[in-house]
């Protein structure tokens, strides 16, 4: 049985979108920015905060907060459609774009928010890709660093309260992606990616409740710890992702 998607006013959710048969659809600069622009038209038109994200070769990373309405579904199939519609037209092709619906996993923000901004971030290094994440220009990790205009990015208050001013939680962030990568920068956590509710145990668990009383799947449904403190619904194989 396929999950019913979680939604809900307030959340935050890790979302992943790959290209049809993990295809390199993403080629030209153009393609990139192409991207970047239908996501802040969605932005703007449904509410949503965007705290990370980083576009790569085959897929798509975002890391979507629904301050207003739960809206998660609109806002990507507004992304998904109108950008799968604008490539093909700029290429002069048929077909499908993204190889079927996108992912989205709960995250509690207290306890994975800046493991999670961190973790999409990293994606190209950990994918061998470029050595530094500065060197891959669509991320939103060079904004959180040194700044700069970027309408595409929300600050989340997590990332605020690193410092007393913009440029002390640009250093602080800093240090916290560097000793990512000295420590584990370069493991995946499919927990991430894959799993449906991550978090602490009351807040699977609450999610839980407040599911299982209208649909099935989540009823009877326990937890996985992982890491010996943080708990998933969805039991994860080390060999995914």
């Amino acid at each position: 049985m396929r999950p019913h998607r979680i939604n809900f006013t307030g959340g935050i959710f890790h979302v992943t979108a790959r290209c049809n048969n993990k295809e390199f659809f993403f080629q030209r600069k153009a393609d990139f920015l192409l991207y970047q622009e239908i996501l802040g038209k969605a932005k703007e038109k449904y509410g949503t905060d965007i705290y990370a994200y980083c576009i790569t070769s085959n897929h798509v990373h975002l890391l979507v907060g629904t301050p207003a309405s739960p809206n998660l579904s609109e806002f990507m199939q507004y992304v998904s459609g109108n950008y799968a519609k604008a490539y093909n037209r700029a290429h002069r092709k048929t077909g499908r774009f993204w190889g079927g619906r996108f992912h989205s996993t709960v995250i509690e923000s207290d306890t994975q928010f800046l493991n999670c901004v961190t973790y999409i971030e990293l994606n190209m290094v950990r994918n061998f890709v470029v050595d530094d994440p500065a060197e891959w220009p669509w991320s939103s990790y060079q904004s959180h660093v040194s700044g700069g205009e970027n309408p595409l990015l929300d600050y989340h208050p997590l990332y605020l309260e690193l410092g007393d001013s913009l440029e002390e939680c640009q250093n602080a962030y800093q240090e916290i992606v560097n000793e990512r990568i000295r420590e584990k920068g370069l493991s995946r956590q499919p927990v991430l990616s894959e799993g449906i509710i991550y978090g602490s145990e009351a807040f699977v668990r609450e999610l839980l409740e407040k599911y299982g009383q209208k649909l099935p799947y989540y009823q009877n449904r326990k937890s996985y710890l992982y890491e010996d403190l943080f708990h998933s619904l969805r039991k994860i194989s080390s060999s995914y992702g």
